[in-house]
């Protein structure tokens, strides 16, 4: 992979930070950083998932990376494609890396097989109808081996190809997956992102259950609509979930 012309370049390393995407935004209330300003952290310890969700990382083992962008070119009710191209880079990268079929379980957890890699955390700031700036907070699973036993289903790229990885080289080739995908993105290549993306998804065209209010049903994954709600046929109905609304019974 090529390396990148400027997501990365400006790159922060901190031993130790509550949260790089917390850095990131106390960054942008100051003097506004360079587009692809990057946030690496040895010790995330107060990490943050989607919807409140905390991320739990041991300390010097896994890539935590937060990356300052800013999107103007795309409408507010466009900013869904913004998580399909960062997720879409980060499966790329998994799959560059690891030589292994890796899958984006909506809306962006990154999956191999049935267990959980890493995870995504977009903080978009709304300027009237654009996305002024964006703080793009990725966590990767990468050397750690043992796991918090609250944690459902985790795997790591060492489990995965029994080896140790160099963080800081995994930093710079993610970068580069980041700004392919970014710029695609700037270029308005909205239908490009939403069929890579679609084709991506964990269990997409396959019968499954899920759960909605504690009640399992069987459903197919069909897509995701252009508010990033999820689709889902069940007996003959077209049904739409945004975030938090159905849970996947792994």
């Amino acid at each position: 992979m090529a390396e990148s012309l400027f997501i990365g370049k400006n790159l922060i390393e901190l031993d130790a930070v509550d949260s790089t995407n917390n850095f990131a935004k106390e960054l942008l209330l100051g003097n506004k950083p360079v587009e692809g300003t990057a946030i690496v952290a040895r010790e995330q310890f107060a990490g943050r998932g989607q919807m409140g969700n905390t991320w739990k990382t041991e300390s010097g083992k896994n890539l935590t990376l937060s990356v300052i962008l800013y999107p103007d070119f795309i409408d507010a009710d466009k900013q869904f494609f913004l998580n399909m191209a960062v997720s879409l880079a980060v499966k790329d990268f998994c799959e560059f890396v690891l030589n292994e079929e890796i899958r984006i379980k909506w809306p962006n957890d990154i999956y191999y097989a049935d267990k959980k890699l890493g995870g995504i955390l977009i903080e978009n700031t709304i300027n009237g109808s654009k996305i002024s700036s964006s703080v793009i907070g990725i966590g990767i699973n990468i050397n750690q081996n043992e796991f918090d036993s609250s944690l459902p289903n985790p795997i790591s790229f060492a489990q995965i190809r029994k080896t140790e990885f160099n963080i800081l080289d995994l930093v710079a080739e993610l970068c580069a997956y980041l700004e392919k995908y970014y710029l695609q993105l700037r270029q308005l290549h909205f239908n490009f992102l939403d069929k890579a993306y679609t084709e991506s998804l964990y269990r997409y065209q396959q019968t499954h259950e899920f759960k909605k209010s504690g009640q399992l049903f069987r459903g197919e994954i069909n897509g995701v609509a252009k508010d990033g709600k999820l689709i889902i046929h069940y007996n003959g109905r077209e049904l739409r979930f945004g975030f938090k609304e159905v849970e996947f019974v792994l």
